[in-house]
């Protein structure tokens, strides 16, 4: 790196295609944006472990620590997200967001509440 790309950063290499941009938001405040966001009613939550196959589901809070909801969020499993669920086997979850398949574990699905998808 040269003395110019120090005195400007975005100068910098970029990451194979993607930005990273790093705004730290904690669990707390993911889960009162989508609280502010959006209003579901008298609808019960339960986790997604929970859900039944074909089943299609709006996922309203992640519960775990900071890294734990990233990790969610970075794979698309964010609050708000409408998903379908493809495969329950005893907690394990598939799940369809779009054209896109995501396999979570139990104790991943445990973390993940939902209630059943608005009607709009």
């Amino acid at each position: 790196m040269n003395r110019e790309d120090k005195q400007n950063p975005d100068c910098r290499p970029k990451w194979l295609g993607f930005d990273f941009f790093e705004e730290k938001l904690s669990q707390t405040e993911v889960e009162q944006d989508i609280a502010d966001q959006a209003s579901f009613g008298s609808s019960k939550s339960f986790p997604l472990a929970m859900a039944s196959i074909g089943e299609s589901l709006q996922i309203i809070k992640l519960k775990g620590s900071e890294g734990m909801v990233r990790r969610l969020i970075g794979m698309g499993l964010a609050p708000g997200c409408q998903v379908q669920v493809i495969s329950n086997t005893g907690g394990s979850v598939i799940v369809a967001i779009g054209d896109n398949r995501i396999g979570l574990g139990t104790s991943m699905a445990q973390k993940i509440m939902c209630t059943n998808k608005q009607n709009e």
